[in-house]
């Protein structure tokens, strides 16, 4: 009997010590939102770069920063495919955030930055931060201009990306 209880206590222990890291990982993706939002181009990486900012303004947004990381690396010797971080930012929603001191905090995330970057295999992808998932963490005013800055940018990228 004790002997049956010492097998099953050791077949439950190698179970749970078998399962347990997949329900934690599982349980912290539902838990918690990619800190990151990528989406794939169905352009080149030149076309995706000149799409995006003609659609940045087009939006009315402005293009503050593009910054060459390939090419700023590769002056010191490291090869790397293209990735471009383009800083942008929209004056309607930025001046709201920084209008108020007790906002200003806030432009430690500004302005938006958008990577372009091409992958090994030649695919192109747009990432940016997930402004969404920061939001509940944010003053109840600043999470609302955090989402229409979100939501614009996210379909300035769907442009861009030609999906």
């Amino acid at each position: 009997m004790k002997n049956s209880i010492m097998k099953n206590g050791i077949s439950i222990f190698t179970a749970v010590a078998f399962f347990l890291p997949a329900f934690a990982m599982a349980a912290k993706q539902q838990a918690m939102p990619d800190p990151v939002i990528v989406v794939e181009s169905a352009n080149d990486f030149a076309r995706t770069v000149k799409i995006f900012k003609e659609e940045i303004k087009n939006a009315g947004w402005s293009v503050l920063n593009a910054n060459n990381m390939s090419g700023v690396l590769s002056s010191k010797g490291h090869t790397l495919h293209p990735v471009m971080i383009i800083d942008v930012c929209s004056g309607k929603y930025s001046a709201k955030i920084l209008a108020k001191d007790e906002y200003r905090p806030v432009s430690a995330f500004m302005p938006c930055r958008v990577s372009i970057y091409q992958t090994s295999d030649g695919n192109v992808f747009l990432s940016r931060m997930n402004t969404g998932a920061f939001g509940s963490m944010m003053p109840e005013e600043v999470a609302e201009i955090m989402s229409k800055s979100d939501s614009e940018i996210s379909k300035i990228i769907t442009k861009a990306s030609g999906k």
